[in-house]
């Protein structure tokens, strides 16, 4: 990276840890017995549909999050965590907690273990924790696939290993935050510290386990058009399906309390994306995909002002497109889409990179 990039990229970097300001040491105390959050959701699981149940964890929080680097210029989930990390017996309270709600779901089912940082940092979760989790879901037959969430830099023989031998023959996916294929956008706009390089090399390791790797696309980082945002994340779903990736998530950016994106939307010169974008992206992901992977997208506050949106009058419509299209990857859902703000839309693409200005 240039000495000017290094100079940008240092100065997000200030900002993002005064956006976030006293807000780790301020976060309230929370049970260290009950995950931060867990919930079940309709879900497409491989080629077919089923229940997904979502676990985060409480627990110390993402490591960049924590450190000197100021974490990610978009992401607050650090706020769910804790001050102090839990034992190995609280650990396992609160995913036994979180497990009982599947109860009385029937196969297929899939468990995604998050934790507002990477489930594979053992520095987080004890390796001996995160195996006793991973045993009790490898007596669970109606477990069919597991994605664990994970920075690049935990991904290694030693741990995969451990991971394919506790879960045998399962579906196993690691979902890695990629945001943006561009190295300067991932530095510069989103702060994430590591390249691409490291990306492929995680992806690589994945295989030789037979695993999978849920590349998550970032939608619209601070500091980029709409325009910008939109051929940003067309090129990385594209260079993340050439590397290979089992799964592509789309994440248009939300509002996140105490994050730089919330100063910047404050000011008035940050807008989250259109969801005509989202349509957009997802279109272009099937189309190069042609079926091969699943395209999936959730968009956090959509069709609020801090979450993805169009006018209003068509968001409610094009969010229930966007869901029947996670779970059944028919594009037809995306295909007959309308509204007058469309044209908006269209003339915020030709025309906001000519006139910075930010329309809401």
């Amino acid at each position: 990276m240039d000495t000017l990039s290094e100079q940008i990229r240092n100065a997000v970097k200030q900002a993002s840890i005064r956006a976030r300001g006293e807000s780790i040491v301020e976060r309230p105390s929370k049970s260290l017995t009950r995950p931060s959050a867990a919930w079940t959701s309709p879900s497409r699981i491989g080629s077919i549909q089923g229940t997904a149940l979502s676990i985060v964890l409480s627990s110390i929080g993402c490591a960049h999050a924590r450190s000197s680097e100021g974490g990610c210029t978009m992401c607050s989930y650090l706020l769910d965590g804790t001050d102090k990390n839990p034992t190995e017996e609280e650990f396992l309270l609160q995913f036994q907690s979180a497990m009982s709600k599947l109860d009385k779901h029937t196969a297929p089912l899939s468990v995604k273990i998050y934790t507002s940082g990477s489930f594979l940092d053992s520095d987080e979760i004890p390796a001996s924790t995160r195996n006793q989790m991973l045993e009790s879901i490898s007596n669970d037959d109606r477990i069919k696939e597991v994605v664990l969430e994970s920075r690049p830099e935990y991904v290694t023989d030693s741990v995969l290993t451990e991971v394919r031998r506790i879960l045998g023959d399962r579906r196993v996916e690691l979902g890695i935050g990629l945001e943006s294929s561009s190295d300067i956008v991932r530095s510069v706009c989103i702060n994430k510290n590591f390249n691409f390089r490291s990306f492929a090399d995680s992806v690589n390791t994945a295989k030789r386990y037979s695993i999978g790797t849920r590349a998550y696309v970032l939608l619209k980082p601070p500091f980029l058009t709409e325009r910008s945002a939109l051929l940003d994340a067309q090129k990385t779903v594209t260079d993340a399906l050439a590397l290979g990736v089992s799964t592509i998530s789309l994440n248009p950016v939300n509002v996140q309390r105490n994050t730089l994106v919330e100063d910047l939307w404050e000011k008035g010169k940050f807008r989250p994306p259109w969801l005509w974008s989202v349509v957009e992206v997802l279109r272009h992901a099937h189309r190069i995909a042609e079926g091969t992977i699943n395209i999936v997208c959730d968009p956090v506050a959509a069709g609020k002002s801090r979450g993805a949106h169009n006018c209003g009058k068509c968001d409610a419509p094009i969010l229930d497109a966007i869901r029947r299209f996670s779970l059944d990857q028919d594009v037809r859902s995306l295909e007959s889409l309308a509204c007058d703000c469309r044209l908006l839309w269209l003339h915020v693409l030709e025309h906001e990179d000519i006139s910075l200005q930010t329309h809401t």
